[in-house]
Protein backbone atom coordinates (compact mmCIF):
# COMPACT_ATOMS: atom_id res chain seq x y z
CA UNK A 1 0.00 0.00 0.00
CA UNK A 2 1.52 3.97 -0.86
CA UNK A 3 1.28 6.22 1.80
CA UNK A 4 0.55 8.74 -0.58
CA UNK A 5 -2.50 6.69 -1.87
CA UNK A 6 -4.45 6.53 1.60
CA UNK A 7 -5.29 8.92 4.94
CA UNK A 8 -2.49 7.98 6.88
CA UNK A 9 -4.47 8.75 10.48
CA UNK A 10 -6.56 6.19 9.22
CA UNK A 11 -4.02 3.70 7.69
CA UNK A 12 -2.45 0.82 9.80
CA UNK A 13 0.89 -0.04 7.32
CA UNK A 14 4.65 -0.83 8.55
CA UNK A 15 6.70 1.65 9.17
CA UNK A 16 9.84 2.10 7.46
CA UNK A 17 12.98 1.46 8.79
CA UNK A 18 13.46 5.41 8.59
CA UNK A 19 10.44 5.98 10.40
CA UNK A 20 11.33 3.24 12.67
CA UNK A 21 14.47 5.57 13.36
CA UNK A 22 12.72 8.39 13.61
CA UNK A 23 10.38 7.38 16.44
CA UNK A 24 12.71 5.66 18.38
CA UNK A 25 15.37 8.97 18.16
CA UNK A 26 12.76 11.66 18.76
CA UNK A 27 10.20 10.02 20.39
CA UNK A 28 11.11 6.69 22.72
CA UNK A 29 12.00 7.22 26.29
CA UNK A 30 13.37 4.39 28.31
CA UNK A 31 12.81 6.08 31.23
CA UNK A 32 8.94 6.13 30.37
CA UNK A 33 9.31 2.05 30.03
CA UNK A 34 11.02 2.20 33.54
CA UNK A 35 8.10 4.57 35.09
CA UNK A 36 6.08 2.30 34.06
CA UNK A 37 7.01 -0.96 35.10
CA UNK A 38 7.73 0.87 39.23
CA UNK A 39 4.16 2.58 38.60
CA UNK A 40 2.54 -0.63 38.61
CA UNK A 41 4.54 -2.49 41.46
CA UNK A 42 6.86 -4.57 39.40
CA UNK A 43 11.08 -4.90 39.20
CA UNK A 44 12.36 -4.01 35.45
CA UNK A 45 12.35 -7.54 33.31
CA UNK A 46 14.94 -10.20 33.34
CA UNK A 47 14.79 -10.52 29.31
CA UNK A 48 13.75 -8.35 26.48
CA UNK A 49 13.25 -9.70 22.78
CA UNK A 50 13.47 -7.59 19.74
CA UNK A 51 12.41 -8.13 16.08
CA UNK A 52 14.57 -6.37 13.36
CA UNK A 53 11.96 -6.87 10.97
CA UNK A 54 10.73 -10.92 11.00
CA UNK A 55 7.29 -9.91 9.13
CA UNK A 56 7.37 -7.39 7.37
CA UNK A 57 11.18 -7.68 5.55
CA UNK A 58 11.72 -4.12 6.29
CA UNK A 59 15.13 -5.14 8.60
CA UNK A 60 18.69 -3.67 8.15
CA UNK A 61 20.52 -7.26 8.62
CA UNK A 62 18.91 -9.57 6.12
CA UNK A 63 20.20 -12.47 7.92
CA UNK A 64 18.47 -11.50 11.13
CA UNK A 65 14.93 -11.79 9.29
CA UNK A 66 13.10 -14.92 10.80
CA UNK A 67 15.43 -14.23 14.09
CA UNK A 68 14.39 -13.16 17.70
CA UNK A 69 17.41 -11.24 19.54
CA UNK A 70 16.94 -11.91 22.98
CA UNK A 71 18.92 -8.88 25.58
CA UNK A 72 19.11 -8.20 29.14
CA UNK A 73 17.04 -4.83 29.91
CA UNK A 74 20.27 -2.75 30.37
CA UNK A 75 21.46 -3.73 26.71
CA UNK A 76 17.99 -2.84 25.32
CA UNK A 77 18.74 1.01 24.31
CA UNK A 78 21.84 0.02 22.99
CA UNK A 79 20.58 -2.88 20.68
CA UNK A 80 17.36 -0.67 19.44
CA UNK A 81 19.56 1.68 18.47
CA UNK A 82 21.54 -0.39 16.43
CA UNK A 83 18.98 -2.84 14.79
CA UNK A 84 16.14 0.21 14.44
CA UNK A 85 13.50 -2.92 14.86
CA UNK A 86 9.73 -3.95 13.58
CA UNK A 87 8.97 -5.32 17.63
CA UNK A 88 10.16 -4.40 21.15
CA UNK A 89 8.52 -6.89 23.63
CA UNK A 90 9.87 -7.78 27.46
CA UNK A 91 9.40 -11.31 29.21
CA UNK A 92 6.41 -11.01 31.58
CA UNK A 93 8.02 -14.20 33.22
CA UNK A 94 10.74 -13.35 36.23
CA UNK A 95 13.47 -16.66 36.54
CA UNK A 96 15.81 -17.84 39.04
CA UNK A 97 18.70 -18.06 36.27
CA UNK A 98 18.19 -15.24 33.69
CA UNK A 99 21.66 -15.40 32.83
CA UNK A 100 21.03 -19.56 32.03
CA UNK A 101 17.83 -18.53 30.06
CA UNK A 102 19.52 -16.39 28.00
CA UNK A 103 22.52 -18.57 27.01
CA UNK A 104 19.88 -21.77 26.54
CA UNK A 105 16.86 -19.74 25.51
CA UNK A 106 14.83 -22.32 27.20
CA UNK A 107 11.98 -20.63 29.29
CA UNK A 108 9.90 -23.17 30.49
CA UNK A 109 10.92 -22.69 34.17
CA UNK A 110 9.65 -19.39 35.43
CA UNK A 111 8.90 -18.47 39.32
CA UNK A 112 6.45 -15.84 38.55
CA UNK A 113 4.24 -14.57 35.28
CA UNK A 114 2.29 -11.02 34.55
CA UNK A 115 -1.02 -12.33 34.60
CA UNK A 116 -2.09 -10.77 30.91
CA UNK A 117 -5.12 -10.83 28.61
CA UNK A 118 -4.88 -10.22 24.67
CA UNK A 119 -7.38 -8.93 23.20
CA UNK A 120 -6.52 -8.45 18.98
CA UNK A 121 -9.33 -7.41 16.96
CA UNK A 122 -8.12 -10.92 14.80
CA UNK A 123 -9.67 -12.53 17.51
CA UNK A 124 -12.69 -10.46 16.92
CA UNK A 125 -12.90 -10.77 13.17
CA UNK A 126 -12.13 -15.03 13.79
CA UNK A 127 -8.83 -14.21 11.38
CA UNK A 128 -5.72 -12.52 10.74
CA UNK A 129 -6.04 -9.33 9.17
CA UNK A 130 -3.40 -7.93 7.18
CA UNK A 131 -3.04 -4.22 8.04
CA UNK A 132 -4.67 -2.58 5.53
CA UNK A 133 -7.80 -4.24 7.10
CA UNK A 134 -7.69 -2.99 10.81
CA UNK A 135 -9.63 0.19 11.23
CA UNK A 136 -10.21 2.52 14.14
CA UNK A 137 -13.85 1.44 14.11
CA UNK A 138 -12.76 -2.29 15.04
CA UNK A 139 -9.92 -0.65 17.26
CA UNK A 140 -12.25 1.04 19.31
CA UNK A 141 -14.66 -2.59 19.35
CA UNK A 142 -11.31 -4.06 20.73
CA UNK A 143 -10.94 -1.21 23.37
CA UNK A 144 -14.68 -1.66 24.25
CA UNK A 145 -14.02 -5.38 25.21
CA UNK A 146 -11.06 -4.15 27.16
CA UNK A 147 -12.81 -1.84 29.71
CA UNK A 148 -15.43 -4.46 29.74
CA UNK A 149 -13.10 -6.97 30.91
CA UNK A 150 -11.24 -4.90 33.01
CA UNK A 151 -13.97 -4.12 35.10
CA UNK A 152 -15.01 -7.77 35.29
CA UNK A 153 -11.66 -8.28 36.45
CA UNK A 154 -12.04 -5.32 39.48
CA UNK A 155 -13.77 -7.67 41.06
CA UNK A 156 -11.08 -10.47 42.28
CA UNK A 157 -8.27 -8.14 41.68
CA UNK A 158 -7.13 -4.75 42.77
CA UNK A 159 -4.35 -3.63 39.98
CA UNK A 160 -5.87 -4.22 36.55
CA UNK A 161 -4.05 -1.91 33.63
CA UNK A 162 -4.38 -1.60 29.88
CA UNK A 163 -2.42 -0.72 27.41
CA UNK A 164 -2.64 -0.12 23.70
CA UNK A 165 -0.76 -3.05 21.95
CA UNK A 166 -1.38 -1.42 18.22
CA UNK A 167 -3.64 -4.17 17.13
CA UNK A 168 -5.45 -4.42 19.84
CA UNK A 169 -5.02 -3.97 24.05
CA UNK A 170 -3.29 -6.01 27.03
CA UNK A 171 -5.05 -6.14 29.91
CA UNK A 172 -3.12 -6.56 32.78
CA UNK A 173 -3.47 -8.05 36.04
CA UNK A 174 -0.80 -6.88 38.46
CA UNK A 175 -1.74 -8.28 42.02
CA UNK A 176 0.57 -10.71 43.22
CA UNK A 177 -1.01 -13.39 44.07
CA UNK A 178 -1.90 -13.48 39.81
CA UNK A 179 2.07 -13.04 39.32
CA UNK A 180 2.25 -16.46 41.58
CA UNK A 181 -0.54 -18.55 39.78
CA UNK A 182 0.58 -21.71 38.07
CA UNK A 183 -0.69 -22.87 34.30
CA UNK A 184 -3.39 -24.61 35.56
CA UNK A 185 -4.71 -22.46 38.45
CA UNK A 186 -4.33 -19.54 35.43
CA UNK A 187 -6.25 -21.83 32.37
CA UNK A 188 -8.88 -22.43 35.39
CA UNK A 189 -8.94 -18.77 35.70
CA UNK A 190 -9.22 -17.69 31.88
CA UNK A 191 -11.74 -20.23 31.24
CA UNK A 192 -14.76 -17.56 32.99
CA UNK A 193 -13.05 -14.87 30.03
CA UNK A 194 -13.46 -17.26 27.07
CA UNK A 195 -16.50 -15.09 26.34
CA UNK A 196 -14.16 -11.68 25.40
CA UNK A 197 -12.04 -12.22 22.58
CA UNK A 198 -9.01 -13.30 24.12
CA UNK A 199 -5.65 -15.20 23.21
CA UNK A 200 -6.44 -18.13 26.03
CA UNK A 201 -2.53 -19.05 25.01
CA UNK A 202 -1.40 -15.67 26.05
CA UNK A 203 -3.50 -15.54 29.47
CA UNK A 204 -2.55 -19.56 30.39
CA UNK A 205 0.68 -18.71 30.75
CA UNK A 206 2.29 -20.33 27.27
CA UNK A 207 3.09 -17.34 25.51
CA UNK A 208 5.70 -15.06 27.56
CA UNK A 209 6.26 -12.03 25.57
CA UNK A 210 4.20 -8.51 25.52
CA UNK A 211 4.92 -5.74 23.56
CA UNK A 212 6.81 -3.18 25.55
CA UNK A 213 4.54 0.07 26.66
CA UNK A 214 6.03 3.15 24.63
CA UNK A 215 7.56 1.03 21.63
CA UNK A 216 6.27 1.14 18.47
CA UNK A 217 4.32 -1.63 16.63
CA UNK A 218 6.03 -1.73 12.98
CA UNK A 219 3.83 -3.88 12.00
CA UNK A 220 0.99 -0.96 12.05
CA UNK A 221 2.89 2.63 12.59
CA UNK A 222 1.21 3.00 16.13
CA UNK A 223 2.70 3.60 19.63
CA UNK A 224 2.15 1.08 22.53
CA UNK A 225 0.49 3.04 25.00
CA UNK A 226 -0.74 2.77 28.69
CA UNK A 227 -4.44 3.55 28.90
CA UNK A 228 -4.66 6.06 32.11
CA UNK A 229 -8.06 7.59 31.59
CA UNK A 230 -9.33 6.90 28.24
CA UNK A 231 -7.91 5.49 25.22
CA UNK A 232 -7.61 8.49 22.43
CA UNK A 233 -6.04 7.37 18.68
CA UNK A 234 -4.49 10.36 18.23
CA UNK A 235 -2.11 9.74 20.94
CA UNK A 236 -0.89 6.41 19.45
CA UNK A 237 0.16 8.47 16.09
CA UNK A 238 4.11 8.48 16.06
CA UNK A 239 5.09 11.95 14.59
CA UNK A 240 5.32 10.48 11.05
CA UNK A 241 2.16 10.24 10.43
CA UNK A 242 1.19 13.83 11.96
CA UNK A 243 3.43 15.83 10.01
Amino acid sequence: MRKTEVNLKESFYPSSLQERKEFYEREFSIEKVKKWFRKNGLKLPQICAIDAGGDTGIIIDKNLKGEMLYVKFDELKEKIKKYVPEDVYYDRSRYKKPERVLRTLKFKEFVAQEFMFDIDVDNIQGKKLGGEKISNTLIKEAYKYAVKMAMELKREFKKVEIVYSGRGFHVYVFDKKARYMNFEERARFVRKFLKYPIDPWVSKGHIRLARLPYSLNGLVSRICKPIYNKFLIKETLPRFLKN
